[in-house]
């Protein structure tokens, strides 16, 4: 396990004083660049090799949003490498020990010069070790937008075109983006205590996206699609937060 300590700034609230959905991702991942940095297999270390790490699943549960000063704890663990995939459990803990999130992860190692999946180097898997899972609600990995939209509220948004600003040092649009693309349009009255995402193709500087949004009651799915309907990302807000 590995984790590391921090307090809820302003800049990662949102108008309630909350921290943000987007927020809650970015320590997540930052927690586990952090390990990777630590362990001497970061983002340069795997820039020698001609590897990368790529996610290919979000599933984060929000049992209860910590609030601007708070005291938090953020946590990583690796609970299953094999092949090319890695399997990574999620938690932020209050300063008194109580569960405030759990997230579950898939993630593919690839070659930096074609994105084929590669297996993971021995080395990296004694460095990473392993734990038990995390107890929480697995959904899996596949998000399926609906074909028949009876019953559904639908709409398509305006366009995004992929700049500077969403990138990451990998050159592609960063995991958390497309979280923070999809939440900005969520109806006003969708507050999720869960939230799933699916990659499925990397988007790049200068790419469009066409954003398709479906809600049926408390569910809410967005896909950001290419301009032939193939989806970038799929991501799905369920639930009403506390």
């Amino acid at each position: 396990m590995y984790s590391f300590r921090s307090r809820i700034r302003f800049s990662e609230c949102g108008p309630d004083g909350y921290l943000t959905t987007v927020a809650l991702l970015n320590y997540f991942q930052d927690c586990s660049t952090f390990q990777s940095e630590d362990l001497g297999v970061g983002v340069e270390a795997l820039h020698k090799r001609g590897t990368l790490w790529v996610v290919n699943s979000w599933q984060i549960d929000i049992l209860r949003m910590p609030k601007l000063c708070d005291e938090v704890e953020i946590c990583t663990r690796p609970y299953d490498c094999r092949g090319f995939f890695g399997k990574r459990n999620f938690y932020m803990k209050s300063d008194g020990g109580e569960f405030l999130a759990k997230a579950d992860s898939l993630w593919t190692y690839i070659s930096a010069k074609d994105a084929s999946p590669v297996r993971i180097d021995q080395d990296i898997l004694d460095l990473y070790g392993r734990a038990p899972k995390i107890d929480m609600e697995y959904m899996g990995r596949k998000i399926s937008i609906p074909k028949d939209t009876e019953g559904w509220q639908c709409k398509s948004a305006e366009e995004i075109q992929v700049t500077d600003h969403l990138l990451d040092a990998n050159r592609h649009v960063n995991n958390g983006k497309y979280v923070e693309l999809a939440a900005g349009l969520l109806p006003e009255d969708v507050h999720p205590n869960r939230i799933r995402v699916e990659y499925r193709r990397q988007a790049f500087l200068g790419d469009i996206m066409y954003p398709e949004v479906y809600r049926q009651g408390d569910l809410v799915i967005v896909k950001l699609a290419d301009n032939e309907g193939g989806a970038y990302s799929v991501v799905e807000f369920s639930g009403w937060k506390p």
